[in-house]
């Protein structure tokens, strides 16, 4: 990164401690830099590592690879990937407040099969709390030559990552998370066969194969053993809340064979419908 590029004060700090004295070696906080009021637009810049960079306030625009160009403003995040060509900054006469941290390691690979790292697209995260106050303790931890500080700033920067992640996500999350709650109220209606999957998938103007993701990613459970749950939840209620016999039970709950409910039933509970009723008050 350039040193000439703003008409104030710049911080960017070098690693100022031998890798081989370093606890954590999967991850390695290399140059760290606060560049407030940048001003310098930089065409074909490449990088040798992965970049975390944040824009504070300001705007500017980011090409990757000279594919299409992407606004760049306050509560922006973006990354540089290893050998890929950027062009990236304020437009003439423009400014914004730049805080990056680049980094390597072999944690990396899992930071990007997990999402936490992307290259290719500007992510709008607003400010979100602790965020500026991390980047300006990896400065200072970076800047003291102490292995044990270098090694605080790498879990510092994994943890900036998780949250960056998670707040970039949290408008999507947040839709899906109100599309599921009306969903599973929906599939309550299941329990005693009042309506059919289908019919729920289509009253949300959804695919079935849609359905079905969307109740994996929020409990973390296929489809049919999301229903076979909440089915015996509800049996659980009329075990201990009625005289029903297991049979009526299960019938109810549209299981047309008594033993394979009861299976079912221990499977989930993890005791007998007859252990329940008689066990538990």
């Amino acid at each position: 990164m350039d040193y000439m590029i703003s008409p104030y004060p710049i911080r960017i700090i070098d690693p100022k401690v031998e890798s081989s004295r370093l606890r954590l070696q999967s991850i390695r906080v290399g140059q760290a830099g606060h560049l407030p009021g940048r001003t310098l637009y930089r065409s074909g810049a490449v990088f040798e590592h992965w970049a975390m960079v944040y824009i504070a306030s300001g705007s500017g625009t980011l090409t990757e690879n000279g594919g299409k160009e992407q606004q760049v403003g306050g509560g922006s995040l973006f990354f540089f990937r290893p050998g890929y060509s950027y062009c990236f900054g304020p437009p003439p006469e423009g400014s914004w407040d730049e805080y990056y941290i680049d980094f390597t390691g072999t944690r990396v690979t899992e930071w990007v099969e997990a999402g936490m790292v992307t290259g290719g697209t500007v992510y709008q995260i607003g400010q979100p709390p602790g965020l500026l106050s991390s980047f300006e303790e990896v400065l200072r931890l970076m800047d003291s030559g102490i292995p044990a500080a270098a090694d605080r700033a790498a879990l510092i920067l994994e943890n900036m990552l998780l949250e960056c992640t998670l707040a970039a996500a949290a408008p999507s999350h947040s839709r899906e998370s109100d599309l599921m709650q009306t969903v599973r109220d929906d599939l309550g209606t299941c329990v005693y066969g009042e309506v059919t999957l289908a019919e729920i998938a289509a009253r949300h103007h959804m695919s079935m194969s849609t359905l079905r993701r969307i109740v994996r990613r929020s409990s973390g459970f296929p489809l049919h053993e999301y229903i076979h749950r909440i089915k015996m939840a509800e049996a659980k209620h009329l075990l201990l809340n009625t005289s029903l016999q297991i049979k009526e039970i299960a019938g109810l709950l549209h299981y047309s064979d008594a033993f394979y409910f009861s299976r079912l039933y221990k499977k989930y509970m993890g005791i007998s419908p007859q252990y329940s009723r008689n066990h538990i008050l």
